[in-house]
């Protein structure tokens, strides 16, 4: 941005102003309320966007963010919610449409080449590990929950007390799929590093390919996170880890098959799913 400061209309400069001078603030901000800020109109800002050469505002936003988001504090996420979106309706409406357009930038930006490459490695591995710290917990749950469905040796680090105790003999036929967001748990950072260190197998589910899990991994599976409040958004997350755990199914289909098979004679004969009386 500052290279390109000379050529920028008035405008446009105090736009550019405005983003430098309130980064952290101004990367999670609609196009609309930048333009509020600055005292010009929403469609100025949109152009902004292009005459920095981005295909559009959304463009322009997802850049910016990228570099700050890390250092985001839990306060100052919710700092930057949109204060005239307080009635439900206008809460609930904008949450799905952000949980869309993540799907949606996930969809157009992650590699079907990374997405087989990371499946192969769970696939082949002797065991595979999941760990997922704080709320990225819920995402390395649903995925090991299912995943030990599909195939032997899952193995959730879900207890952090224990966890490198339970890694003692991690090798070079292991794999470990870390979940992690911004702000990314240290912990999550520091299994990934002992599994390079072994020489094991790493997949990053996280939320660029910039990211410090996927500096480490062997493959990084993007998904897309931006958020509404200081709540992280998951939807795209939790997608892919269902992606993965289809795609496994399919490939594994006469396994998948018999191991369900012999489940649900268990879970009928303990009674474990409410049936109708």
């Amino acid at each position: 941005m500052d290279a390109r400061y000379e050529q920028l209309s008035g405008a446009h400069r105090r736009i550019a102003e405005y983003i430098l001078a309130n980064a952290n603030r101004a990367a999670f901000m609609t196009a609309a309320r930048v333009g509020r800020a600055v005292g010009v109109s929403e469609s100025t800002v949109v152009r902004f966007a292009a005459a920095l050469g981005y295909p559009g505002y959304r463009h322009l936003q997802r850049a910016l963010q990228e570099g700050v988001r890390a250092q985001l504090t839990a306060a100052e996420r919710l700092e930057l919610t949109e204060a005239d979106e307080d009635a439900p309706e206008g809460v609930l409406e904008r949450v799905l449409r952000t949980d869309m357009d993540n799907i949606r930038a996930t969809l157009q930006d992650l590699q079907p080449e990374a997405f087989r490459r990371a499946l192969d490695i769970i696939e082949r591995a002797t065991r595979v590990f999941v760990v997922g710290q704080r709320s990225a917990a819920a995402v390395s749950y649903y995925l090991s929950f299912y995943l030990s469905y599909l195939r032997p040796h899952v193995i959730p680090l879900d207890d952090a007390s224990i966890m490198f105790e339970r890694l003692v003999d991690l090798g070079g036929s292991d794999a470990v799929v870390a979940v992690s967001f911004p702000r990314y748990s240290r912990l999550t950072y520091d299994v990934l590093k002992l599994a390079r260190d072994r020489g094991a197998a790493r997949v990053a589910i996280t939320d660029s390919v910039v990211s410090p899990m996927a500096r480490i991994a062997d493959v990084s599976l993007t998904a897309h996170t931006p958020m509404v409040s200081f709540a992280d958004s998951l939807v795209a997350p939790l997608s892919v880890a269902n992606a993965l755990i289809t795609a496994l199914a399919l490939r594994r289909r006469t396994e998948t098959q018999r191991t369900l098979e012999i489940l649900e004679r268990i879970w009928e004969q303990n009674s474990i799913y409410l049936l109708d009386e």
